[in-house]
């Protein structure tokens, strides 16, 4: 298997993305990096969201799952094989990308990704920020395959993600919120057991012991 070094992929960069998404400056020496998408689902959310100039960030808790969108659209031909992979810069924070690793040829529209924040602060991401990371690689003896073309997240894409996600800040606030319902109540839980113990200790002093013959 051969990649595409940066100097082909500027040659090609018409036939492996739709016109007027790509831009050349993202090229690297063997790669493209991939800008952020407008359209997001973070878990928990009713439906996906949407960023803008006037929302530019999403932000990330630890424990957190998203699905995330690239900004290109992508029209791979039958030749070209690609390979996707989060950029180091966001891999070193602690997002890990847990869905496919590979784009088959033949592909057509926007990329998708399930992602996990596992570090453990926030990651706030930007939009049209590059994000991911593809290399393409020629593939011998590709066979035609005629492929829906993918537009943005869909509903399956939601339903394989789930319900809402535990994540480490959630538990803290939970935790915090025991914490303090204890420090409110053990002090009258314990008030009220030395008390039932006073009156217990009271009682059986008041009560006649009986002769022993």
């Amino acid at each position: 298997m051969a990649f595409l070094g940066g100097l082909r992929i500027e040659r090609e960069i018409a036939n492996l993305f739709e016109h007027g998404d790509y831009d050349r400056t993202q090229i690297q020496q063997s790669s493209y990096d991939l800008r952020l998408g407008e359209e997001y689902y973070i878990s928990g959310k009713k439906a996906p969201e949407k960023m803008s100039e006037k929302k530019q960030y999403l932000s990330l808790a630890p424990g957190q799952f998203a699905i995330l969108t690239c900004h290109e659209r992508l029209k791979l031909p039958r030749s070209v094989l690609g390979l996707i992979t989060l950029r180091n810069t966001f891999k070193m924070q602690g997002l890990v990308n847990v869905s496919g690793f590979h784009v088959d040829p033949m592909f057509k529209g926007r990329l998708v990704f399930a992602v996990q924040n596992v570090g453990p602060n926030d990651i706030r991401l930007r939009w049209m920020e590059p994000t991911f990371t593809i290399f393409f690689a020629d593939v011998e003896d590709g066979k035609d395959k005629v492929r829906k073309p993918r537009l943005g997240i869909e509903l399956e894409d939601i339903q394989r993600l789930g319900g809402n996600s535990i994540t480490l800040s959630k538990l803290k606030k939970d935790i915090d919120t025991i914490r303090t319902v204890l420090l409110i109540y053990a002090p009258f839980a314990v008030a009220l057991f030395i008390a039932l113990i006073m009156n217990i200790i009271k009682s059986n002093a008041g009560a006649k012991i009986p002769n022993i013959p």
